[in-house]
């Protein structure tokens, strides 16, 4: 009995004990100040952030957007697959005819300087009558000089490939056959001042004739694989 006893009090001296423990002090709550600046710093890259961006969908808006129609954009992609479906077989047929002719002047060692463009163009020009006429002609066909030297330097080569293909002559009969047949065109002019001009256009005419010719045999020959 006197042993419980004595346990009771010592519970009860360890429970004072523990009540007589100081707390710990709480912590101090103080007030953060916060910059005046900073909301406006978020503000102001807020708005230069949209700024560089609408500049940039305005640079780069063309490479998206093909166009609007009432506000409605009309997108470059939708551009695309339509300008596909109606244009993708010529523009294909067109590469190909490209690429027939490039490997055919490399196995034939045919070449064409930028001398013998530039002597070509010259009479273009010539002919045109002057400089500014070519230049509007130009214009008119949606073409820039280096386009044009492109498609001379292509035309030059292809008409060497051709008379190294085939032996194309033109007879003084067919050049006066063709003068007698065409008098309205002549008409006021003498045979003799004309038959140099007359010979050359119909030496043009059938190197023409010759490469549609060539071209058929070429592609009918060539391994040509389409997806279109």
């Amino acid at each position: 009995m006197k042993e419980t006893k004595a346990k009771t009090v010592k519970s009860v001296k360890v429970i004072k004990n523990l009540r007589s423990v100081p707390s710990e002090q709480p912590y101090e709550i103080t007030e953060v100040k916060r910059s005046p600046f900073g909301f406006f710093v978020k503000v102001f890259l807020i708005v230069a952030l949209g700024t560089i961006l609408f500049l940039l969908a305005q640079k780069y808006r063309g490479q998206f957007l093909a166009g609007t129609v009432n506000s409605v954009p009309v997108t470059r992609f939708e551009l695309n697959q339509k300008m596909g479906e109606k244009y993708a077989k010529t523009t294909f047929d067109e590469i190909v005819s490209d690429r027939l002719l490039k490997q055919e002047l490399k196995k034939n060692g045919i070449v064409v300087s930028e001398e013998e463009v530039s002597a070509e163009m010259a009479k273009i020009v010539k002919d045109y009558g002057s400089d500014e006429a070519f230049k509007a002609a130009l214009t008119q066909y949606n073409l820039t000089e280096a386009k044009a030297r492109d498609s001379i330097k292509q035309s030059l080569s292809l008409k060497k490939l051709i008379e190294k293909t085939y032996k194309i002559e033109i007879t003084d009969e067919a050049v006066k056959k063709y003068f007698d047949e065409n008098a309205k065109l002549f008409e006021g002019k003498k045979f003799e001042t004309v038959s140099g001009e007359i010979k050359d256009t119909l030496y043009q005419q059938e190197v023409y004739a010759k490469s549609q010719e060539w071209f058929a045999g070429v592609r009918k020959d060539a391994k040509v694989v389409s997806f279109i």
